[in-house]
């Protein structure tokens, strides 16, 4: 008892001291953040809330359809846990390299094979990547004229992020596609192991990785028969990245904003998801502030930007990486009281 304790303790330390980090590195003020809170309508900032949940709601109930339909009985409230682990985790690694390996940590606790948290996972971000392009396309169709006021570096930020996700997606889909990418990678490792005279292990990663390969392939073939499947995905990434654009919306309109402004607000909000998505640094820190900053500055003049700024980063992305975290904490401590009990028996 006194061990499990210790770990509680321990976990929830080790959020509190990364939530402050958060907020030190990027410069942001938690008295700042209350301030803004404080002098807000909160007729418009519960429906931020609410937008903020939905972004880790939406990508979790996408991760259990893709597993449903390869045959895992996965549940919605394991889904948010998978989502919150990806989540939190790509907010503290850089270019969100962190999020899925924590997220499939959960699902083989959960007694998902790796070959099918892999193939969820890489369809969902493949959904994930072509939801911001679709927003970012209807942005730059109807509102071309917020791409224009921004300066150059934010420019080719934003340029550069659109064709990382152009390559990202066409290398997933490829990806699901092409198994013989995973194949030639297994390979090259396994030759790696026989340069050092580890044979035996060679065999058996041989036999691994050809037992992978073809269950990859078989849910590969499962998902990708599935249209009602890859659209309904679809949907659920375009509802999730909807959700974390429309916290700077509500937040607009929390701070007393012009009503006619919110769709030029959801504009530049969806530029500063294509130009900082992609930028190696963890969560994207300083620079998503950045262009918020000078997006909206053109829109409201500086001080109401920075104010936007502040109180739209605080419940979109620091809130939400708390509440992800605290998740991932009853998770982990879930597991451990499982494994413990199971243990005893």
């Amino acid at each position: 008892m006194k061990k499990k304790l210790l770990w509680a303790v321990f976990s929830l330390c080790l959020s509190i001291l990364t939530i402050h980090a958060l907020f030190y590195n990027s410069g942001l003020s938690i008295a700042e953040l209350s301030k803004d809170i404080k002098e807000a309508s909160p007729v418009w900032l519960i429906p931020a809330c609410l937008c903020m949940l939905g972004f880790i709601f939406f990508e979790g109930r996408a991760l259990v359809l893709i597993l449903r339909t390869l045959g895992y009985p996965a549940k919605k409230r394991r889904g948010f846990l998978y989502a919150a682990a990806d989540i939190y985790f790509s907010s503290i690694t850089p270019s969100a390299s962190g999020g899925q390996p924590a997220s499939a940590y959960f699902m083989r606790k959960d007694g998902i094979s790796g070959v099918a948290a892999t193939v969820s996972l890489i369809l969902n971000l493949t959904m994930y990547t072509l939801a911001i392009i679709t927003l970012g396309v209807l942005s730059i169709v109807f509102f071309p004229g917020v791409f224009a006021n921004y300066d150059l570096p934010c420019k080719v930020m934003i340029l550069i992020g659109i064709a990382m996700m152009l390559a990202l997606t066409f290398f997933f889909i490829l990806l699901l596609k092409n198994q013989a990418i995973i194949l030639n990678v297994g390979n090259l490792v396994i030759s790696v192991i026989k340069k050092f005279r580890f044979n035996a292990a060679a065999e058996r990663a041989k036999t691994r990785l050809d037992t992978m390969i073809q269950n990859y392939n078989n849910c590969v073939q499962t998902v990708s028969g599935k249209k009602g499947l890859l659209a309904k995905t679809y949907l659920l990434n375009l509802a999730q990245r909807t959700a974390q654009i429309m916290v700077t919306v509500f937040c607009h309109y929390a701070m007393r904003g012009s009503f006619e402004q919110g769709p030029r607000v959801f504009a530049v909000q969806t530029y500063t998801v294509m130009g900082s998505n992609f930028i190696p640094v963890p969560g994207a820190v300083g620079i998503s502030e950045y262009l918020m900053y000078y997006g909206h500055s053109a829109l409201q003049g500086q001080d109401g930007a920075y104010s936007l700024a502040i109180l739209s980063r605080g419940i979109s992305f620091y809130t939400c990486s708390a509440i992800s975290i605290l998740t991932v904490l009853l998770g982990y401590i879930f597991i451990r009281l499982k494994k413990n009990k199971e243990a005893s028996l």
